[in-house]
């Protein structure tokens, strides 16, 4: 004979009814924004929709947008938590209890992707979106949807929203730190190649001069020799230009940029670093092969950021090998295709490397 409880119930329903209230209180109290979501309603619109032969479901809101404005409205909010009505800044539940419209006011495409993963029949869907708080603050936010699925009860979906406008806010100064950390190893870098660059636009300029002073004396001739001026004036205007590109070069290292990701040539990336040790490495006399196969694939990176890491490698393998013998000092960059894409990039060097009570 079961045992009675309070009013005559079986004990059972006494114990299932504690667990309920139990589980109503973790919902209420737990710290992730949570919605409960009243979803019959969308469920007997799907029906009818596919009664009627739909079965591209976003195509069919892309032609009758006015279905998801009324969802907003139709569908309601039956419970929400604590951390919810914080989230929003309400007052209280009964300030969240009403159609979800307000929960799309930030992202206002969102319900019709929303919408789409119910109708497709998904477990879940999840978008990096905004919401517009009550106070009128636009944050921005983690939006997940678990929808019911078949063997379920059908009549409820859970929305959770995650805060994340700090965690970005974070992320994005992390992001300036390491732009201002990447200008300030470039400029370091600049500073250490200032004999090189330096040698570099001197080059140009002093043929500038010279073939000016020559076109001067040409012209002091009479007749002028118009084909020998012009000659002149075309190695003028080509040592211009260089001297312009050394120093387009000098400035893209030096500006301080964002990330930019981009299809590249690896080739061209490590010709432009070469440029920058070119002095280096012909007035120390260091030997230098440079094997790079045919038909590379382009890869995505930053091409400023990659034109530094070579030029850093060289710098480094420069001044270690700058004490060895004349004859000793070799530099190889070898770069090929291992596989799928991937390329793999050498550089290396002839001096002492690291030292073997280093190495742990």
């Amino acid at each position: 004979m079961l045992m009675q409880g309070h009013m005559g119930e079986p004990e059972e329903v006494d114990e299932l009814r504690a667990i309920a209230a139990r589980n109503a209180q973790l919902i209420h109290y737990m710290p992730t924004a949570l919605w409960q979501v009243d979803s019959r309603g969308a469920g007997q619109a799907f029906a009818e929709l596919r009664a009627h032969g739909v079965s591209d479901i976003a195509r069919h809101l892309d032609e009758h947008p006015e279905l998801i404005e009324h969802a907003k409205d139709i569908v309601l909010v039956n419970d929400a938590n604590l951390a919810a009505v914080e989230l929003f800044r309400g007052k209280s539940t009964a300030d969240l209890i009403r159609p979800v419209r307000y929960l799309f006011a930030g992202t206002p495409g969102m319900a019709r992707r929303v919408m789409t993963a119910h109708f497709e029949g998904r477990r879940s869907y999840v978008e990096e979106a905004k919401i517009l708080r009550f106070d009128g603050a636009v944050r921005e936010v983690i939006f997940s949807v678990t929808y019911p699925i078949p063997g379920e009860l059908q009549d409820t979906t859970f929305i959770t929203i995650e805060d994340v406008t700090d965690r970005r806010r974070t992320e994005e100064q992390l992001r300036r730190l390491q732009a201002d950390y990447s200008h300030a190893a470039r400029i370091s870098t600049l500073g250490e190649l200032a004999t090189s660059i330096a040698h570099e636009v001197k080059q140009p300029l002093s043929a500038i001069i010279t073939n000016a002073e020559a076109s001067l004396r040409w012209l002091d001739r009479e007749p002028a020799n118009v084909p020998k001026l012009a000659q002149l004036t075309t190695r003028i205007s080509e040592s211009a230009h260089r001297a312009n590109e050394i120093i387009q070069r000098i400035r893209s290292m030096a500006t301080k940029h964002e990330p930019e990701r981009a299809l590249i040539n690896i080739a061209d990336v490590i010709a432009e670093a070469l440029l920058f040790v070119r002095h280096d490495v012909e007035t120390r006399s260091i030997s230098l092969s440079t094997k790079i196969a045919p038909g590379l694939p382009q890869v995505p990176g930053d091409r400023i950021l990659l034109q530094q890491i070579f030029v850093n490698l060289l710098v480094n393998a420069i001044q270690a090998i700058i004490p060895l013998a004349i004859e000793r000092r070799r530099i190889s960059i070898d770069v090929r295709q291992i596989n799928d894409g991937w390329l793999s990039i050498r550089v290396e060097d002839s001096g002492p490397g690291i030292p073997a009570e280093a190495m742990s």
